[in-house]
């Protein structure tokens, strides 16, 4: 989720119980809610729990859920359910006092991370797309030589290619990919306030 360029669209069929586009929901929000249990050190058990949670919070208010724009972002009302959420869970299943935890978690710039791991997820989506929008041929030379920083001259012989051809690819992707980022974070500040 790769990125979750949550459209008022999708929003909206959730709210409608498309269980097609909660499937897509999951799919996009579940590896940022494991990101964070994993910054508050909890086991992948409880990380599993803590998606469960959230997800089951977020379902049952998302029948009156009502986006607003420009009053809040939808990442930001997000990452609210997701510590909320963190630190219930820490309470329920804990021995230790809220004191300690708060005194703890608040050592760590979650809102940060939380920011980092979202921009990632976006980059993975545009890549997504990216892929669908090239020619596998091109979007391989892309992924390998300017991706991965791998030797132009192997790359070109593997894949076939001049190194003229190679760099036009490089080229052509980082452009496009640019463009679709863009895209995504302006439609994401449009739709989210």
């Amino acid at each position: 989720m790769n990125f979750p360029s949550t459209h008022k669209s999708l929003l909206e069929k959730i709210k409608d119980g498309n269980e097609i586009f909660w499937e897509e929901f999951y799919r996009r929000y579940s590896p940022i809610i494991r990101y964070i249990g994993s910054l508050y050190r909890f086991t992948p058990e409880e990380c599993d729990d803590l998606v469960q949670n959230v997800m089951l919070k977020f379902f049952n208010h998302a029948k009156k859920f009502t986006y607003r724009e420009g009053e809040v972002k939808f990442r930001t009302y997000f990452y609210t359910i997701i510590r909320s959420q963190a630190v219930d869970h820490i309470r329920r299943n804990r021995k230790q006092t809220l004191e300690y935890c708060e005194t703890d978690v608040q050592a760590i710039p979650f809102e940060d991370l939380f920011q980092k791991e979202w921009e990632k997820r976006i980059l993975e989506e545009a890549l997504d797309e990216l892929r669908m929008r090239v020619d596998p041929h091109t979007f391989q030379a892309f992924e390998l030589y300017g991706l991965q920083n791998r030797n132009a001259d192997e790359v070109a012989e593997v894949l076939e290619l001049s190194k003229e051809q190679l760099y036009v690819a490089k080229s052509r992707c980082q452009k496009l990919l640019k463009e679709i980022v863009e895209r995504m974070k302006k439609s994401d500040e449009e739709s989210h306030g």
